[in-house]
């Protein structure tokens, strides 16, 4: 079948991503921030699943697979010069489009830094990539990709399915599955380019300045001279949520060493329930101690990343704040329950070193679930409230990973001591 012809609406099976067009004006909202006016006389491409939404209003659809306009990239063609263009399912977070880092940089790489990269993202998402040194604009593109466009683009990389979906136990790591579109073998790209990178501006960091003095003005607490931590105790999927009694407890101990900042989604937000509703967390977070600065909910995503990269540590969850801590180099202790770390930082040891996963309380660990919990599996079944290897996690483990944390900070910040001869030498006469 030539897709451009565009099929009447039908069944598109094992199909990504499909061409459509809309019988009539239509406003559609794809994210609380961000709402797209398709016109029926364009034919947009979007994902299958994201079709979903407005499918009453599809006039035409077809796949965009083999489709006449669609060139597909391959990282063995020639990538010098070429200009490429990238589109992920904009439904997935923060962390997803940082994974994305590795194989973008890896494909400038092998064009000699020359070829031209646009990505497509969520307006709000697409912020952790801004001045991104793999991308050729400093900001991502936002709204709809129009089918007629892509003649404008050498390649395009529309990403299928990587992990997300999906509950089979021996999943590849999340570089190695973007890798395998890629027709790359994965065994033979560096580690650099398996792990997510950033960049922060002058403008970031000035934000970060004007937050630093808000802490001081309220709290007398400098962050530009004390070492602090960040911590990320939140999610919005109960799969990856641990207990927030255990969270407030830890929050308590690590402020005890270094003041404590703790970021997250707002209480406006929907966000799970574990232990407690999450509303109630919040609000306890300000009563844990004098050291312990609650932003949840206030603090735009680059401000978050730019107040991470001056951190001591940052504790979190298997969520997009533990990929910003490891694109900035800063230690991460990491929580994780029915996703295997390896599958995320696995080519990365210092962030493996500071994993915590009681895979043993689970025999089904890693499940990979990703909608609700799988309770024929589950050790409390229909009473399971966190996936049990989080439901484990101690404040003692996590203090046990700080400490290692604070061991390795100590010992880069003191200077070796010279052996016994060296010292007879420079001492004085």
């Amino acid at each position: 079948m030539n897709n451009d012809a565009l099929a009447t609406p039908r069944s598109l099976t094992g199909a990504e991503w499909v061409i459509v067009t809309v019988s009539e004006p239509l406003l559609w909202s794809r994210s609380p921030d961000e709402t797209w006016m398709l016109n029926p006389r364009c034919r947009y491409i979007v994902n299958a699943i994201q079709m979903e939404s407005f499918k009453d209003k599809v006039d035409t659809v077809s796949e965009l697979k083999n489709s006449r306009f669609f060139r597909p990239l391959r990282a063995n063609q020639n990538l010098a010069s070429a200009t490429i263009l990238v589109e992920r399912h904009r439904d997935r977070g923060f962390g997803d489009y940082l994974f994305l880092t590795g194989p973008l940089s890896y494909l400038r790489h092998l064009s000699g830094n020359s070829a031209q990269i646009d990505l497509y993202a969520l307006a709000s998402h697409g912020k952790i990539l801004d001045n991104h040194p793999a991308l050729s604009h400093p900001v991502t593109f936002a709204g709809p990709i129009h089918y007629d466009n892509l003649p404008l683009y050498n390649y395009h990389w529309f990403i299928d399915t990587v992990t997300e979906y999906d509950e089979e136990r021996d999943q590849l790591n999340v570089y190695d599955a973007l890798y395998k579109q890629l027709g790359v073998e994965p065994s033979g790209v560096d580690a650099r380019f398996k792990r997510p990178s950033m960049a922060l501006s002058n403008l970031d960091y000035s934000d970060l300045d004007s937050l630093y003095y808000f802490i001081f003005s309220n709290r007398k607490l400098d962050l530009r001279r004390t070492g602090y931590y960040v911590v990320a105790p939140s999610t919005n999927s109960t799969l990856r949520s641990a207990s927030y009694s255990m969270w407030l407890k830890t929050i308590y101990h690590l402020a005890k060493i270094r003041p404590v900042v703790v970021v997250g989604q707002p209480t406006s937000v929907r966000a799970p329930a574990v232990d407690m509703p999450y509303g109630t967390f919040v609000g306890q977070i300000d009563h844990v101690g004098s050291n312990v600065i609650n932003l949840i909910g206030t603090t735009p995503i680059r401000v978050v990343a730019s107040l991470i990269s001056r951190a001591t540590c940052c504790f979190t969850l298997d969520s997009g704040l533990l990929y910003v801590a490891q694109a900035l180099r800063v230690p991460c202790v990491s929580l994780w329950g029915p996703i295997s770390p390896f599958s995320r930082i696995g080519y990365d040891q210092d962030y493996l070193d500071l994993a915590i996963w009681n895979r043993e309380s689970c025999v089904h660990a890693s499940c990979f679930a990703y909608q609700s919990f799988p309770v024929k599996k589950c050790p409390r079944g229909i009473n399971q409230i966190a996936c049990e290897p989080l439901y484990r996690v101690s404040t003692e483990q996590i203090l046990d990973k700080a400490k290692l944390v604070e061991d390795r900070t100590n010992s880069a910040a003191t200077p070796p001591t010279p052996p016994a001869a060296a010292r007879a030498t420079a001492a004085p006469r």
